[in-house]
């Protein structure tokens, strides 16, 4: 907690558990004009703002990691008692005194790398000029690792003070370690409070309504010398547990850090997209150090445990969290960029999976293009929520920024459902954190510490077959998942369900789902015409009573069902620069029906094969790859990439060969696809089967993808012994009361209609 002289707060909060980690002793000793302070001040080497400002922008942007640094940190091996200024008091009290000078520093804080303190021990870093200070610091923050990083003061001089009890002397430890000379200036009440871009949005700003909740959970980090941001996670016990999810990247010694809750500007004065100034907020609301808990760099995520429980008259909120690996259909990030006040963002396109540089395959969420707002370095290890207001990730980081192209608007969060088993073990994962009594929960809702548990809670999210392009079927089967979120146990609800605008299907599950628990439930098969659908369904009754919360009794989606098409498969292999890749597929309307990109940069010469489903209807299409970067396409000498786009008979429609991968800024190709397929006797013979055969009880006929229309058994002088229009991609036929011999089998298709023999014995 720093401390501005003309503005004092006075915060010793201590409630159960939640103690702050600031005691309020008012000034600093030296502040009082009793004794003459130190002149004695321990020097750091100079630092060339320019040039390291240069040098964080270079690592930036070659590793696109989004931790900001404001800060030079020196390592430094001093013992606060032996070597400071010792002055004793009328009393037998001590205090003690240690200068530190930063030259041309902007802001100076601490690390003790040792740190215990004993009863009645006050330490304070404090501004030679007596404009702020930090502190006080007692044993209230104490713990388990004994290290201690403080907040930031604005000065290039300044004094660690330490008052000492005479009954205390000699039981203390106080160690320092490391020194950061901050260059960059983060407290300005100007647009530069922190440096941000100005298409940034204030969380208060009309943006922000309705995420009060999810605001109230995160945390600006100052971690030495850098930035980061990260946000309370609920979970299962019933129990409040200070977690505090971010990202790896982040760094790993969490004991050091300072959490800085609630700073953002008040409603009412919020900047929302503007260049006018923002306007300061109270950054007294510190937490200081945790212990780390979890971590992995394949999801690039990092829990922590806090040292001490943020008060909740702070204004405090644990987020609810989803691990199904569902892609979420809304988008929306609250950080802390270029370790700015806290901002918003929103992207209102769904999620897509991706792959970060160096980690496992679609270990990621991707941002595709922010539509409000973006992130920047400090905006590392933020959260991404869903549409259900949800934690599904944290900011590894991407190529978003104020004033950037359109196709470098993307952002790569880690998965929250792969940190969920990270890997395999307890310090590698999330799951024996968050659901420390093993109840499977898929997801939960999250918890203000000030506002009990409803009684009756039920909730429903997460429907499946549902969404997207769903190919070659009439017939769905939604899948919903319900969950309890309050304190009574769940054996009754009611779920209302239907298509197009209307719930008139009703599904009564009856069960036992305990508090958090979650269950998913496949509701009765419906039929519907071709096109484009909706599905609603909504939770009711609750053991025959009311809920308690309505906010999430309630979920749908939109999907459309291509009953006259088929699968074909884009192939697109990249070269290492896939950073630079946008490609979008356009039906004869020109609305866009598949798209893809940007993608993850490789090591260099190493090309990345992407495989793309798609489901399309029978029709003709515009297919636009774009290199807006640097206008080189997919080439990189050496090792150029290709693509073409195959038929379920891997028959080829379009392509571009690796030797003409330098097509510039787009390369476009028009193609349609009809129901005459071109059958490719070779290919039929190698890929429909008939088996056993010979056979003596039932065949089964393979046709994988070719979605046949009707199959018929023919003797082999043509009489048809059987015929069925049921059928699938794997269909089973009784021969058992077949006569001996040879028979034909009739596989008709939209692709025409192919023979198989078999034998009958």
């Amino acid at each position: 907690m720093t401390f501005k002289i003309f503005s004092l707060f006075s915060f010793l909060f201590i409630c159960n558990t939640f103690i702050s980690q600031i005691s309020n002793f008012g000034l600093p000793i030296s502040y009082k004009d009793k004794f003459s302070k130190t002149k004695e001040f321990y020097k750091t080497p100079e630092v060339n703002t320019a040039e390291q400002i240069l040098i964080d922008e270079q690592e930036q942007n070659l590793n696109g990691l989004k931790m900001y640094r404001f800060g030079k940190e020196f390592q430094v091996s001093i013992d606060l008692f032996s070597e400071s200024k010792k002055t004793i008091l009328q009393n037998g009290d001590c205090v003690f005194q240690f200068g530190i000078e930063c030259k041309d520093a902007v802001s100076i804080n601490v690390i003790f790398d040792q740190f215990k303190l004993g009863k009645g021990v006050r330490v304070y870093l404090a501004d030679v000029n007596e404009k702020s200070y930090d502190g006080a610091y007692t044993s209230l923050n104490n713990n388990s690792s004994n290290i201690l990083g403080t907040d930031l003061i604005y000065t290039q001089k300044a004094i660690i003070e330490v008052f000492v009890p005479k009954e205390s002397l000699g039981k203390s430890l106080l160690h320092l370690g490391t020194i950061v000379h901050g260059y960059r200036d983060l407290n300005q009440l100007a647009k530069s409070l922190n440096s941000s871009g100005s298409c940034e949005i204030d969380v208060n700003c009309p943006l922000g309504i309705g995420w009060e909740n999810q605001r109230n959970s995160v945390a600006m980090m100052v971690n030495g010398g850098g930035f980061c941001t990260g946000s309370l996670v609920n979970n299962t016990s019933g129990t409040v547990i200070p977690y505090f999810l971010t990202a790896n990247h982040c760094g790993t010694s969490v004991a050091s850090v300072v959490f800085r809750f609630r700073w953002e500007s008040p409603a009412g004065q919020a900047d929302c997209a503007t260049t006018a100034p923002s306007v300061n907020g109270p950054d007294t609301m510190n937490i200081n150090g945790a212990i780390l808990r979890a971590n992995s760099a394949n999801s690039d995520f990092l829990l922590a445990e806090l040292n001490a429980a943020p008060n909740p008259n702070w204004g405090i909120y644990y987020n609810g969290w989803d691990r199904t690996g569902v892609a979420a259909t809304q988008l929306t990030g609250i950080h802390h960029p270029a370790g700015d006040i806290k901002k918003i963002s929103r992207d209102n396109s769904t999620a897509v999976e991706s792959t970060w540089s160096g980690t496992p395959l679609n270990n990621h969420w991707r941002v595709p293009s922010w539509d409000e707002g973006v992130t920047e370095g400090g905006s590392s290890g933020s959260p991404l929520f869903d549409e259900n207001h949800r934690t599904i990730g944290q900011l590894h980081g991407g190529g978003s920024g104020c004033g950037v192209a359109p196709s470098q608007m993307w952002d790569d969060y880690g998965k929250f459902s792969i940190s969920w088993d990270g890997e395999g073990s307890n310090s590698t994962r999330l799951s024996n954190w968050l659901d420390p009594s093993n109840l499977g929960s898929l997801f939960i809702d999250g918890l203000d510490p000030m506002v009990p548990n409803a009684l009756l809670d039920a909730g429903i999210n997460s429907p499946e077959n549902v969404h997207g392009n769903i190919c070659g079927t009439t017939s769905i089967s939604p899948k919903v998942t319900i969950s309890n979120s309050g304190s009574t146990t769940l054996t009754s609800l009611d779920i209302n369900y239907g298509f197009d605008g209307t719930t008139n299907l009703i599904y009564n599950w009856t069960g036992s789902l305990s508090t958090y628990q979650t269950v998913t439930i496949t509701l009765p098969t419906s039929t519907l015409a071709g096109g484009i659908h909706s599905f609603s369904a909504n939770v009711a009754n609750p053991n025959g009573g009311s809920d308690e919360n309505i906010n999430n009794d309630s979920t749908s989606d939109t999907f459309n069902l291509v009953i006259d098409g088929e699968i074909d498969t884009l192939n697109l292999t990249l070269d290492e620069y896939g950073s630079e890749i946008t490609w979008t597929l356009k039906d004869v309307n020109s609305d866009i029906v598949y798209s893809g990109g940007p993608y993850s940069d490789a090591a260099s010469c190493v090309t990345t094969l992407v495989k793309v489903p798609m489901c399309l209807n029978y029709g003709c299409y515009d297919f636009t790859i774009k290199d807006d970067v640097f206008g080189d396409g997919l080439s990189t000498s050496g090792c150029e990439g290709s693509y073409n786009i195959t038929r379920p008979d891997n028959s080829i429609i379009i392509e571009l060969l690796s030797a003409d991968a330098n097509f510039g800024a787009s390369f476009n190709q028009n193609f349609c696809i009809d129901s005459n397929l071109t059958v490719n006797e070779l290919f039929f013979d190698n890929q429909i089967l008939v088996y056993p055969n010979p056979a003596s009880t039932e065949i089964t006929i393979d046709t994988k993808y070719l979605n046949p229309s009707k199959i018929e058994v023919m003797s082999i002088v043509g009489q048809s012994v059987y015929t069925t229009t049921e059928v699938s991609n794997l269909t089973k036929v009784d021969v058992s009361n077949f006569s001996k011999g040879m028979y034909l089998v009739k596989i008709t298709s939209k692709a025409g209609v192919i023979l198989k023999e078999v034998f009958v014995r």
